[in-house]
């Protein structure tokens, strides 16, 4: 096993850092790409070899993972996920000699074998002595498991491939006399929707001559209406497959501006794979030769449009309401390659290629594991992201080249902008040097982004904080300290947006105006105001906090520059809070803060991977103090005014700090910076509390 793993990591070599960057990233020719695809899916099925278990009771079944039948994903899911990677590579690589070629069937037969024999429709049982199917999940695991068996059906016997056919046909026929569920607010019914259409669209595509087929077939096709469904569908009179959308409507599940919801947040992650499931359809139909249903592509790129205004250079997703699974743990490179070669997408061309060779990088951290590191998922994650590995690579066999993909200047001129969103309540301005939003509503927060050039080499830097910008006040006795919006507005401005809002603290105790203001292509100005609305005692303020990852995907250190002074925070060797001595900082030329209004910046660096985001996250706060106040009802509680600056050096961020003024103008103080682009801006100031 460590010969394998040795080898495997010379594999990975190329692929990681060449100097002062993190990452390597250049652009890959059609050959390049489908030779990584290669050898990435070669090295996870060979890390996934440590995780195979042979049966005593069956020696022509075994499994990878723990072989559960229940809802514990590194059951069957893991199982099909693998299955799928097998028969991508003994399909379409040329890359296996014939000890790897026959290894890899014969692991990918037995796995199959077991799956369909434990199947609620076989003579087995799981590990934990139990059967699977008929479950919430299971017949998204059955699609990619049959998927993946069609792929080297010819090397299955015809025990095998029958008992293939016996559970998906059990899979699908248990959605024929349902409807699709509907849900548009905080829980959408997206990705389920799209994930029962996937068992459907298989059975129906790939087994043609079932008695069911054009039952399963009418199916799908409603399961493809009501996956991407909008309000607006249930008007809609236009043919699609025959019928009008609104016949085919059940519910909506985004908003009319094709936001979605899920775990009562704005989520691009199920936004994400909620898409990739349709077009996993188109490609099980492309794939059999059969004409591919127009509901297929039902909202797919009306909802892709809207996933842009959050897609990052680096592939990755912003997230304005912040992330409540693993950051960096589900790309959706299936969803851009599929993009890019049926639909002939620049952009999604570009976002694959990106995001093939940071998953390369990140597998040669890991020794060969697709889980990022930090991960507390293990096998699940690495055989989940070889599912969707495998669907990117097929697309390319499948759909054939993608488009050409666009240039980085021509991508950031495409995605720059102001883009407000209504429905979830957030505001995006991008432009070519950063990504800024604000959210009102779910999670009260800012995220800004640098994404300027060194971008590709070191693209994480910030890290989206529940709490982002926001902040907090710890009173004593504790209260409870979540914000709750009463009021909000916004509007664009020539250069930017300006939002201000109104929110109460901890119970209500507190009162916090905000002013966000995104000026120009660099600058974020924040402003706040918090009153007490009741006698309070304050232990701590943890004010303007931003977010900053400083873990192994990012390089594992962090340079903090201030007035006189460096300190390089190493996330292996935690160490404490540092109170700045300057009413500036700089990260890494990455990002500048000064403080213009406030108790003082302080760096805090994390005690080490939180493990449900798979994150190191030091926090930078623009106003920081741990000092216990008391304030009377109608006191002022804080003030404070901070700038960002995104892609400026540390000798740029302290000189823009001396050219903050305060002046009163027409009877209003204002704010007076220079901007780092040259030029010089005002912002009005919130008006002090009388």
């Amino acid at each position: 096993m460590k010969q394998i793993r040795l080898v495997a990591l010379l594999c990975l070599l190329p692929f990681c850092a060449q100097s002062n960057e993190i990452y390597h990233i250049r652009r890959l020719s059609e050959r390049e790409l489908t030779q990584t695809y290669s050898r990435l899916l070669l090295d996870a099925c060979r890390h996934a070899d440590q995780f195979w278990q042979d049966l005593p009771t069956d020696p022509q079944s075994g499994c990878w993972g723990s072989g559960r039948s229940d809802q514990m994903n590194e059951g069957i899911r893991a199982i099909s996920g693998m299955v799928l990677a097998s028969g991508a590579l003994l399909k379409y690589s040329d890359g296996l000699n014939e000890a790897e070629r026959q290894h890899c069937r014969e692991r990918a037969t037995r796995a199959i074998r077991y799956a369909v024999s434990s199947h609620i429709t076989g003579t087995q049982k799981c590990t934990d002595g139990k059967s699977w199917g008929g479950s919430w999940q299971s017949a998204m695991w059955t699609a990619t498991l049959t998927f993946g068996a069609r792929l080297f059906w010819d090397d299955l016997d015809p025990e095998l491939r029958h008992g293939v056919e016996r559970v998906i046909a059990s899979e699908a026929d248990r959605f024929l006399k349902l409807t699709p569920p509907a849900g548009r607010i905080g829980d959408t019914k997206a990705e389920e929707n799209g994930w029962n259409m996937t068992c459907l669209a298989v059975a129906a595509s790939m087994f043609p001559a079932h008695p069911h087929a054009a039952a399963w077939h009418e199916k799908a096709i409603e399961y493809m209406m009501n996956t991407l469904s909008v309000p607006q569908d249930a008007l809609d009179k236009t043919l699609v497959d025959g019928r009008p959308v609104s016949e085919w409507f059940v519910g909506a599940n985004l908003s009319p501006d094709f936001t979605l919801e899920n775990h009562n947040i704005f989520h691009p992650s199920y936004m994400g794979c909620s898409s990739y499931f349709m077009t996993q359809a188109e490609m099980y139909y492309t794939y059999a030769g059969r004409p591919v249903p127009q509901a297929a592509t039902h909202h797919l790129l009306d909802t892709w449009k809207m996933f842009q205004t959050i897609i990052l250079p680096s592939s990755e997703s912003a997230y304005p309401q912040s992330m409540d699974w693993e950051l960096h743990g589900l790309s959706f490179i299936n969803l851009y390659a599929s993009l890019a070669s049926r639909h002939q997408d620049t952009l999604a061309a570009r976002m694959e290629d990106n995001c093939l060779q940071y998953e390369r990088a990140w597998q040669a951290m890991c020794h060969g594991d697709l889980a990022v590191p930090g991960s507390r998922l293990g096998f699940i994650r690495h055989a989940i992201c070889a599912e969707q590995t495998a669907y990117a690579f097929l697309a390319h066999k499948i759909f054939g080249p993608p488009a050409k993909e666009i240039t980085a200047r021509k991508a950031a001129s495409q995605l720059q902008g102001v883009w407000p969103h209504d429905y979830s309540e957030f505001i995006v301005h991008r432009t070519d040097s950063k990504f800024v939003s604000f959210s009102w509503k779910n999670r009260i927060m800012g995220l800004l982004i640098p994404i300027g050039q060194g971008h590709d080499g070191n693209p994480n830097v910030t890290y989206p904080l529940t709490s982002g910008l926001v902040g907090a006040f710890e009173l004593t006795p504790k209260k409870p300290a979540g914000p709750k919006t009463v009021e909000h507005v916004w509007n664009e401005t020539p250069n930017g947006f300006e939002t201000t809002g109104s929110l109460l603290l901890n119970g209500g105790l507190l009162k916090q105006t905000i002013r966000v203001t995104s000026v120009g292509k660099q600058t974020v100005v924040y402003q706040d105001r918090v009153t007490a609305l009741t006698d309070v005692s304050l232990s701590r303020e943890l004010g303007v906090p931003v977010g900053i990852e400083n873990d192994e995907v990012t390089g594992g250190k962090r340079a903090v520059y201030y007035q006189g002074g460096k300190t390089t925070f190493d996330w292996k060797t935690p160490r404490p809070p540092l109170a700045l001595t300057s009413s500036w900082a700089n990260v890494d030329g990455r990002l500048g803060v000064v403080m213009v209004a406030g108790s003082g910046l302080s760096y805090q660096p994390a005690p080490g991977y939180d493990p449900h985001t798979a994150v190191c996250s030091d926090v930078l706060y623009g106003s920081f103090s741990d000092h216990p106040r008391h304030f009377k009802a109608g006191e002022q509680v804080a003030q404070r005014t901070v700038l960002f600056f995104v892609e400026v050096t540390p000798k740029t961020t302290a000189t823009l700090s001396r050219s903050c003024a305060t002046p009163e103008t027409s009877g209003t103080q204002v704010l007076r910076f220079k901007l780092p682009e040259g030029g010089q801006r005002e912002v009005p100031l919130l008006s002090a509390t009388k």
